[in-house]
């Protein structure tokens, strides 16, 4: 068993002990290595000034040939186990800037500059990206959905748009090139291939390779973290109001990595991310998949895990309101084997599931929706992009007949109304009765008592659900 963490550094094998694997990946590249490029202002994945690239190359079933941008303020150095890097410190190539680089500059792109490193790697993840699928131009759309992780205080973003839509793809070689050769490729299998246990006696991580090592390391350490991608942990940890000491990893487990449709039935695994979840959707429930366009960062997509929003039972998570509109099914292992619990009974109360002791989630599954349905998702936040529900709301409606008048089934949930994501099977029970928008609405707001906090008014929203609500049945019935 390894006793450190094995990536490589801008080309560089690297090997961490419990000191450095501790530390946030933005803080031990600027403090242990020098790496200042990387910037630390935000510390919540929220602004991009410390976005890195990151190759995973050796997980089961996913998109590990491409170097993509992450979030290095909420990602432990234990995570980047079995992971190449490369920081913007490492993009010159022979005295050169990088097109993206280069963009910028001529641009006019950066002001104070304190944000400029983020946007580079930003805008060098999307140029990796189209190298891949061989495109040969940057379209203005794509420019800011790259973007959309990223904020700048003083140049606005007009100049770094101009730069995106100016990087001549043409003069750009991808990263794997300079960065990644065989040697590493057969280095890095054999780090996926091991388990690590890297500890002293204030953090361990242990990463098993198989779900019985880690089960048996739950039993062993009750207090154990489960560390599915860290997104929403290390949040809680930069902001001390908690301490990730004893952490769970479970990057080395093949199984967790599978995505697949089977007989109509969806199966994502534990550690499938947003983004490959996303790509997954297009061809199979198109609706979620542009749905997830408004959920977060791409740096946030690229490392955050489906499962991992799901088990920290936020009441204002995206995810889980789509999750119980889609009669999803959690998949648990724990000391007494396997079980399945319906989506509808797994969130107890605030932040509290239905998982008991030395249990962790392995898949959710759920099953597409047959054509005579209509499904929809909506979200409403201060910012379209990159920021926390108010409410969000999914609506899920199977019809008696083309004519639009009858229900045959339907499923409402939300979130951002109750302290956990919401189902509203009595406004459900009574659309299936009789289809009577006005008393739905009724029904719907008498199930519901939401608070007020610092994203909104209770009255408000109140407000938005019922608009939601209409809004659906607006748009779908002629």
């Amino acid at each position: 068993m390894r006793d450190r963490v094995v990536f490589y550094l801008n080309g560089v094998r690297t090997e961490a002990g419990p000191e450095d694997a501790s530390l946030m990946l933005a803080e031990y590249l600027r403090t242990r290595r020098g790496l200042t490029g990387t910037k630390i202002v935000c510390a919540e994945g929220d602004c991009g000034a410390c976005t890195v690239l990151r190759l995973f190359p050796h997980a089961p079933g996913t998109d590990g040939q491409n170097f993509l941008p992450v979030n290095s303020c909420i990602t432990l150095v234990a995570q980047l186990d079995g992971s190449s890097l490369v920081t913007v410190d490492a993009l010159q190539d022979k005295g050169q800037l990088h097109e993206t680089q280069r963009a910028m500059v001529d641009c006019h792109g950066s002001q104070c500059g304190f944000c400029t490193p983020g946007f580079v790697m930003a805008l060098t993840g999307m140029v990796e990206e189209k190298l891949s699928r061989s495109d040969a131009t940057v379209d203005i759309k794509e420019a800011k959905n790259c973007l959309t992780g990223n904020l700048c205080r003083c140049t606005g973003y007009l100049p770094i748009i101009d730069a995106a839509l100016s990087i001549d793809l043409s003069k750009c070689r991808p990263l794997k090139e300079r960065f990644y050769s065989n040697a590493q490729e057969t280095a890095l299998a054999e780090v996926f291939g091991q388990s690590a246990l890297v500890e002293d006696k204030t953090f361990s991580f242990f990463a098993p390779t198989t779900l019985e090592e880690a089960l048996a390391y739950l039993a062993r350490y009750p207090d154990t973290r489960i560390l599915g991608s860290g997104t929403d942990l290390s949040v809680v940890h930069n902001k001390r109001k908690a301490t990730l000491s004893r952490l769970l990893g479970l990057h080395l487990i093949p199984s967790l990595y599978q995505i697949r449709e089977d007989s109509g039935l969806v199966h994502v695994g534990a550690r499938v991310t947003h983004a490959e979840f996303r790509h997954f959707l297009k061809t199979h429930v198109p609706e979620f998949a542009s749905y997830l366009d408004v959920f977060a960062s791409p740096q946030i997509k690229n490392m955050g895990t489906v499962v991992g929003n799901i088990a920290t039972a936020s009441p204002i998570g995206d995810t889980p309101p789509a999750f119980l509109a889609l009669d999803a099914i959690i998949g648990v292992r724990g000391p007494t084997g396997e079980r399945e619990i319906p989506i509808s009974k797994f969130f107890l109360a605030y932040r509290k599931t239905a998982l008991a002791p030395g249990e962790l989630i392995t898949y959710v599954k759920f099953p597409i929706p047959e054509k005579a349905t209509d499904l929809r998702f909506y979200k409403s936040s201060n910012r379209k992009d990159l920021d926390i529900s108010a409410v969000n709301l999914a609506v899920r409606v199977t019809w008696k007949n083309e004519a639009r008048l009858e229900i045959r089934d339907i499923a409402v949930a939300a979130g951002g109304v109750a302290p956990v994501p919401y189902r509203f099977f009595r406004t459900e029970e009574l659309l299936r009765q009789r289809y009577d928008i006005e008393a739905a609405v009724k029904e719907l707001q008498s199930e519901v008592t939401p608070i007020s906090d610092l994203r909104a008014s209770a009255g408000y929203r109140r407000v938005i659900l019922e608009n939601l609500f209409r809004k659906f049945f607006r748009e779908v019935v002629p």
